[in-house]
């Protein structure tokens, strides 16, 4: 059986969709060695992920149209570009890793068996996030198409209640796979790497709490910066990651951080990221919506203390292994930090439990049940 996927956020790795793409369809394809995947991207892909995947994966690069805006060009790209090279190499599946399934109703006459991951409803309930007819056209678009495909894909129950509610699906069509953390968050790391990343950021023998993300207004790192500001302790805080795209959804926070012991690393390499999640003193994160939120695994497979929001989806991945805050409330993450810095070695063991129930393998498997 031949298996087409719009692998397009391959090309930006660092994204939870992109992590998404990449650890789900290397594991499902290891384990359906029997059919063949054709992974289609818009760029070239970073030649280490290209290694990682087994001889039954292939990368095919479709380049986008030249001519139009970026919106333009993208839109282009998943509703003609991509669905053609599909029926062109007459794939048994289409699977959309995001919401970019064809939005005509002549594609589901063509007998081919479409699959879409929602992860989040996040375009369809924040206005921010559609600013701009193209915008508003676009997200009312991918809403409307979800609606079409065979099934529906999302990574925790709270995103599956919220697809239901907001895009009126049959609960039996949707079903739940959850993430886990790249392989490299799992695996030893030898001191002089660590050393190397510590000394880069001028972090070696330091104490620091981490957040990695990025800066579009739901991470809530404005709230993670006030509190931090009115911290009286020894540990400062690393700001791995960034603003996505030059758009006022998206700050800087650099007037927020003058003055503070901030370091801001940008987005890094995973390796070098599992370094500073083995090296905090506790993972925080204050994000107001989320479906799942990756990197909570990927700290807790680092053993880092976990100190997130209190929203729905992070209690159902967390569960009991982290400290909760209620970022409506000021000094809540203050005393949050407080807490954690003091039983590092508690939270830290409670983190490496938790990890332990996720995993890559069984989400595939539970996609492989569809396929078949």
């Amino acid at each position: 059986m031949k298996i087409g996927v719009n692998a397009r956020l391959l090309t930006k790795p660092f994204t939870g969709i992109g992590q998404h793409t990449k650890n789900l369809f290397g594991e499902l394809a290891r384990l359906d060695s029997e059919n063949e995947y054709t992974l289609v991207v818009p760029g070239e892909v970073d030649e280490d992920i290209f290694k990682s995947f087994p001889e039954n994966v292939k990368i095919k690069v479709l380049k986008e149209r030249k001519i139009g805006t970026a919106g333009m060009k993208k839109t282009w790209w998943e509703q003609i570009s991509v669905p053609e090279f599909f029926e062109k190499e007459k794939v048994d599946i289409a699977f959309f890793p995001y919401p970019s399934n064809p939005w005509t109703k002549d594609w589901y006459k063509k007998g081919i068996k479409t699959f879409v991951t929602v992860h989040d409803c996040v375009p369809w309930t924040r206005k921010e996030y559609r600013k701009g007819f193209a915008s508003k056209m676009y997200h009312s678009q991918t809403k409307k198409a979800v609606k079409l495909a065979d099934i529906v894909f999302t990574v925790s129950e709270v995103s599956k209640k919220d697809i239901i509610d907001i895009c009126g699906i049959d609960k039996n069509k949707i079903k739940v796979i959850y993430n886990d953390a790249d392989i490299v968050y799992k695996e030893k790391i030898s001191e002089d790497y660590k050393i190397k990343v510590l000394e880069k950021f001028n972090l070696k023998g330091k104490k620091f709490f981490l957040y990695v993300g990025g800066y579009d207004e739901r991470k809530n790192v404005s709230y993670l910066l006030e509190e931090y500001a009115e911290y009286d302790g020894e540990a400062g805080l690393v700001l791995a990651g960034g603003k996505l795209f030059d758009k006022k959804l998206y700050n800087s926070y650099e007037k927020k951080i003058q003055g503070q012991n901030v370091v801001r690393t940008g987005f890094l390499k995973e390796k070098e990221l599992a370094v500073l999640y083995q090296n905090c003193s506790s993972f925080v994160n204050f994000s107001r919506q989320e479906g799942f939120n990756i990197p909570i695994l990927e700290a807790a497979n680092c053993g880092a203390p976990l100190i997130l929001s209190d929203i729905e989806v992070h209690k159902e991945i967390a569960d009991d292994a982290a400290v909760f805050v209620d970022t409506d409330k000021k000094g809540g993450g203050v005393e949050a930090l407080k807490k954690v810095f003091r039983h590092q070695k508690e939270f830290s063991k409670k983190a490496e439990k938790l990890a332990e129930k996720y995993s890559w393998k069984k989400s595939a498997n539970k996609i492989i049940d569809v396929i078949n």
